[in-house]
């Protein structure tokens, strides 16, 4: 995830942000409405840290994966499709077909017919 994906909708990586800091309250994360400086300051605060630092950290946060809800956001759905490739076995091709599985040489049955 980026700083612009928090910035644009911040509401789902909510739930990632209290777990990582569970004294921040959902007033905190509406009163920086997306704005990372601002939620920084909060948990300078709740850390007591330099907001320098808290920031760094929030960062940390931010670079992680995207959580599950934001990405199923279908504006999201062309960057799964692209990244759908990590998950093809070394040496699979996803267009080739299917014989080697052994039903396409055969009649499919009518529907309602065992035979």
């Amino acid at each position: 995830m980026t700083k612009a994906d928090f910035e644009r909708d911040w509401v789902p990586y909510r739930d990632a942000i209290l777990t990582r800091w569970p004294d921040l309250t959902d007033g905190d994360m509406q009163d920086a409405d997306g704005s990372t400086a601002e939620l920084a300051k909060r948990i300078a605060e709740v850390d007591d840290v330099s907001p320098a630092e808290a920031q760094r950290r929030l960062h940390e946060v931010l670079s992680g994966p995207m959580p599950a809800d934001a990405f199923a956001d279908p504006s999201h759905d062309n960057r799964a499709t692209l990244k759908s490739v990590d998950y093809i076995p070394e040496g699979e091709d996803p267009l080739a077909d299917d014989r080697r599985f052994g039903d396409d040489d055969k009649m499919a049955n009518p529907v309602g017919r065992d035979r």
